[in-house]
């Protein structure tokens, strides 16, 4: 398959590079099926952002999605049952039920949604936009769905690993001693691990470049850079937590403070000035959604499926 192919397959993040060239959103979004923000949330122990949709867990487990959902991925099975992760690509969906169980719903163009049957109990996630990446108990790392540009093809000496990112079409883990290895498409460079990258205690796979967290609190950012997603600010100083969106990046300092950069057509760059100390942070395909330190959500962004519209009861945020 060509490389234009495997885009138009997968349906993705390279949609938002059609704002970026034209201007406007098309006839597409108009035709899309939209589900609507939920008015009794409640407490929510995890966000999760996607490229069009969101979905929480609420603090008695129950999975809850909103937001575009022309595939069907806000659409949580009646028998899921108690969640205690979850990750939203672009047009699917996948979660960890309390026993373990990955469970995956929405667009399953590339079998992003066939979770093998051998799997076993999984401890972490991460959906991508066409394929998918789960962490199983042991620690080995497991990935399904699109191939085209080999980010299922997990390295057979890679072993245990802490930490795993699903990007465009490239996947980034996080070993067990702290290093970082990629794969997939490479063609900007969001492979190309550094060399003296050191010791990593995070990872962050955006479109098409990649942002790690070293041990000693400096981020570092790689491959395309087109929209300056990856010129980390001279000032920044130390980091808590990134998340790499489609060609946005956003990092919290030490000091609570948000601080994003890269494209920004969307005012997905944009952060409140009364926004306050913040704890998390989850930069979806155009939009972000931060954590306060009071446990309060608050998203700015493209806006178009109401993804950046928080319910007013939805309470305290753990996690995003």
């Amino acid at each position: 398959l060509s490389k234009e192919h495997v885009r138009q397959m997968s349906y993705g993040r390279v949609f938002r590079d059609g704002f970026k060239s034209t201007g406007s959103i098309g006839n597409r979004l108009n035709a899309k099926r939209q589900r609507d923000v939920p008015t009794h949330v409640g407490a929510v122990a995890a966000v999760s952002a996607g490229g069009f949709h969101t979905c929480a867990v609420r603090s008695d487990g129950q999975l809850v999605c909103f937001g575009e959902n022309g595939s069907g991925q806000c659409d949580v099975p009646t028998d899921l049952g108690e969640v205690v992760a979850v990750s939203a690509g672009v047009y699917h969906t996948c979660a960890v039920r309390s026993d373990g169980q990955l469970v995956c719903f929405g667009r399953n163009s590339c079998g992003q949604c066939d979770v093998p049957t051998d799997l076993g109990a999984v401890v972490g996630v991460s959906a991508g936009v066409s394929h998918s990446c789960a962490v199983r108990s042991d620690g080995q790392l497991v990935c399904f769905g699109n191939n085209a540009d080999g980010q299922c093809d997990v390295p057979t000496d890679l072993g245990a690993v802490a930490a795993v990112s699903a990007g465009f079409l490239h996947t980034c883990a996080v070993r067990s001693a702290g290093q970082l290895v990629c794969f997939g498409e490479n063609g900007s460079g969001q492979c190309d691990v550094p060399t003296d990258l050191g010791e990593i205690v995070a990872v962050s796979a955006g479109d098409s470049h990649t942002c790690a967290l070293r041990s000693d609190g400096q981020l570092v950012c790689f491959g395309r850079n087109s929209c300056g997603q990856c010129d980390v600010p001279t000032d920044l100083g130390e980091i808590v937590a990134v998340s790499a969106g489609d060609s946005h990046t956003c990092a919290v300092r030490s000091d609570g403070q948000l601080v994003c950069f890269g494209w920004n057509s969307c005012g997905q760059c944009d952060v409140p000035t009364d926004l306050g100390a913040v704890v998390a942070v989850s930069a979806g395909d155009s939009h972000t959604c931060a954590v306060r330190s009071d446990g309060q959500l608050v998203c700015f962004g493209w806006n178009y499926d109401r993804q950046c519209d928080v319910p007013t009861d939805l309470g305290a945020v753990v996690a995003v």
